[in-house]
């Protein structure tokens, strides 16, 4: 049943809450499925109205479009079906972190390659299913609870090889500041005109502005036909290949696929890590290096005025000069007045009470900006945004530059609050938090855009962390998350419920951790801006060879046949994991195993264990391995250097020397950044990935000790026979977390 009294149809298995949106041909609800008691969104067609028939074929191609397509980075759809009054509907995840115009990510460089990177993956995917978006532009990339951009409304795709047509031949769908020059003219389209799009948004993220303006639509689509992009700023020169690249005016001159611009921005991403590894001092001459001459000519008046005023207020006598200025305090409530407040009426004209409340108006509204800018949100009292904005509000109630004001007011309390909340400063974060509620009450905002997503940022921010500190199992982390549960249950008890489920399932852990098991990383599903299915926890470091010489106590297993690598004699040698041709200490990872030895062990420690341990396979070994931290591969790990002494003289080694010829015991050198050890180095490891039809032979992945520096951790790649192991390989194991994972298991 329906919540709203003012919505005139149900939807059976569903409690619809709210309205969130409404677009050209559909209108969005908040609902909440009741058998799963989670949150969705519904989208229904002509909600308001009869919709015609054009409407809809492109509702039941949108929903044709989506279940087509399987990916992390593009919006899912649930269910399709009819409301009682036979409206179409179909329901999809709830995204509460809103669409990517409403965020600031200009002066964030990585995290707008992350944001492309992710939309590049999406396009590349749905374009090779046939697919053309037609309508890439802000509003249409929302962000989940995770904060992951999510490409949506497909509602004018185009289908290749499809019958359905919702467009008549020559017209133009899409947003026209956004579009491509062949979508303007109403020509044929491709996948290189979603591309365009995104170069459209890449060029906006960068810059904050969209690079053609026109009075109307039609002269801005004649904008993208006929004129030049502008030209990047100079500190954002070095995107400027990549974006000569989209915004090319002939399709052919573009990208032919999103694949090619992964490439680009691989490259983008080297240099703007290089420019962070530069010297500080080296830096800042590049950056004011790149400054125009205009700034430079504002630097010296600035200078210039900066030295007047001191000459003009520098105190005079035994003045103190803090005797100036006075120390206000926070915002309190009788400092805001109530947006309900009546002005005072005065005996001036009509015309002249106009003029002054205009007048006052825009000297709010320009005071609010500019507090904003100097960072006085709330505080000091009589001089904040806050303030000023409310004040406009109370002369005129609709005023969007006001409510839009209000909105940023928000925006940086929320940013705030999270701060603290990564501080696990408590007392910050109730002050801000209740300096948050009071300014919505006082706007009367409790049911604005603004204070939704300023909950909705908080429920965020408090749901990663909260769902971190459970897979890692730590009570303390849990137990700091406590204060911001209570501040937050204020108004969505939902989180205090969930947090204190947290509790009692982490104190029901009962069960002592075996001595079996191994030490583990989390590897999250989103890493280092790649993305991957499903989350797991990997062993910290490689097995070793006392934790393996357990396993064969306890199962009697024979040692495998053991090779060396591209030495055809070693065959004469009866090689073994106990004595791979070098001495070996028990905390140096196992090698001479095979493939198939590492997945009996796998089987064992399972059966010991209760839990559920694989090899991992290769997508998961390299995700973890884009957690390597950038530096000497010395560092990394126990590589081929100068300490294998005249053994191997033809090989390519590293100039370093770390006294290890061969293994190294495990966790010697640096961790990744998630905590894992020796993904480069010291041994290559077994994955469950075959590489032969039937398998036969198994893939192994990452450099070993023998390994110089023609070889990197994620570009060393081979295989072999199941039954036979190397004096170069050992193993690592996966735990799987839940039914996702599961499905990864080894065959």
């Amino acid at each position: 049943m329906t919540a709203n009294p003012g919505i005139p149809f149900e939807i059976p298995g569903y409690r619809i809450v709210r309205q969130l949106g409404q677009g050209g041909m559909a209108t969005v609800y908040l609902a909440v499925q009741n058998a799963l008691d989670r949150e969705v969104a519904i989208k229904v067609l002509g909600a308001d109205r009869a919709p015609s028939e054009d409407l809809i074929k492109r509702f039941e191609n949108e929903a044709r479009v989506i279940a087509k397509l399987d990916h992390p980075h593009i919006v899912s759809i649930y269910e399709v079906g009819r409301a009682s009054s036979g409206h179409l509907y179909y329901t999809l995840p709830y995204l509460p972190n809103g669409d990517l115009s409403k965020r600031k990510d200009s002066g964030d460089q990585e995290r707008i390659v992350g944001i492309l990177r992710n939309l590049a993956h999406a396009l590349g995917h749905a374009h090779r299913h046939g697919i053309v978006h037609r309508d890439v532009k802000p509003e249409n990339v929302l962000f989940d609870k995770l904060d992951r951009p999510q490409l949506a409304d497909f509602g004018i795709a185009l289908v290749r090889h499809s019958d359905v047509r919702v467009t008549r031949e020559g017209a133009t769908l899409g947003s026209t500041g956004y579009m491509s020059p062949e979508q303007a003219r109403g020509q044929v389209l491709d996948g290189r005109s979603d591309l365009y799009s995104l170069g459209v948004m890449a060029y906006e993220l960068l810059t904050g502005d969209l690079p053609f303006h026109g009075p109307d639509a039609l002269s801005v689509a004649l904008a993208h036909v006929e004129q030049p992009a502008p030209r990047l700023p100079p500190q954002r020169k070095h995107w400027q290949p990549v974006m000569d690249k989209l915004l090319a005016k002939d399709p052919a001159q573009r990208y032919a696929t999103a694949d090619e611009l992964l490439t680009d921005l691989d490259a983008v991403e080297r240099e703007l890590r290089h420019r962070q590894e530069a010297p500080v001092v080296t830096t800042w001459r590049e950056r004011v290096s790149e400054w125009p001459a205009s700034i430079w000519v504002g630097v010296v008046a600035i200078a210039g005025t900066l030295v007047l005023l001191a000459m003009l207020l520098w105190p005079k006598g035994g003045q103190s000069p803090d005797a100036r200025f006075v120390t206000v305090p926070p915002l309190v409530e009788t400092t805001i007045p109530a947006a309900t407040e009546t002005p005072v009426t005065t005996t001036e004209s009509p015309e002249a009470a106009a003029a002054a409340a205009a007048a006052r108006l825009g000297g709010l509204l320009d005071k609010g900006a500019r507090q904003l800018s100097e960072g006085k949100v709330v505080a000091p009292a009589g001089d904040n945004a806050a303030e000023s904005y409310l004040a406009a509000l109370v002369l005129e109630p609709a005023n969007t530059t006001a409510g839009e004001g209000m909105s940023k007011v928000f925006v940086t309390l929320g940013a705030n609050f999270d701060q603290a909340l990564q501080a696990g400063d408590s007392a910050g974060m109730r002050s801000l938090y209740e300096q948050a509620r009071l300014v919505a009450d006082r706007a009367q905002l409790r049911d604005s855009p603004a204070w939704t997503g300023f909950l909705a940022g908080r429920q965020s921010t408090f749901e990663q962390r909260l769902h971190a500190a459970q897979q890692a199992g730590l009570a303390e982390q849990l137990a700091a998350l406590k204060p911001a549960a209570e501040v937050l249950a204020q108004d969505q008890a939902n989180l205090l419920t969930r947090w204190q489920a947290a509790e009692r399932e982490l104190s029901s852990r009962t069960r002592q951790r075996s001595e079996l098991e191994p030490d583990l990383v989390f590897v999250p599903a989103e890493l280092d801006g790649k993305q991957l299915d499903h989350a797991f926890e990997l062993g910290r470091t490689e097995v070793t060879r006392a934790e393996y010489a357990r396993f064969v106590r306890a199962t009697g297993r024979a040692a495998a046949r053991c090779r060396e690598p591209l030495r055809p004699l070693s065959r004469l040698k009866s090689l073994e994991w106990r004595d791979p041709d070098f001495a070996q200490d028990e905390d140096e990872p196992v090698v001479c195993v095979s493939w198939k030895d590492a997945n009996a062990y796998a089987r064992w420690l399972s059966n010991e264990t209760g839990a559920n341990y694989r090899l991992p396979t290769e997508a998961e070994w390299l995700h973890a391995a884009a957690s390597l931290t950038r530096g000497a591969s010395c560092e990394q790990g126990n590589v081929a250097d100068a300490s294998m002494g005249m053994r191997w003289t033809l090989a390519s080694r590293h100039k370093c020397s770390d006294g290890r010829a061969h293994t190294s015991p495990v966790g010697r050198y640096r961790a990744s950044s998630l905590g894992a050890y020796d993904l480069a180095g010291n041994a290559s490891e077994w994955t469950s990935a075959c590489d032969a039809k039937d398998c036969s032979e198994r893939v192994f992945r990452g450099t070993s000790w023998r390994d110089g520096p023609d070889e990197t951790a994620t570009s060393r790649r081979g295989s072999s026979d199941v039954d036979t192991g190397y004096t170069t390989i050992g193993f690592r194991l996966v735990r799987e977390l839940g039914a996702v994972a599961a499905a990864k298991a080894t065959p």
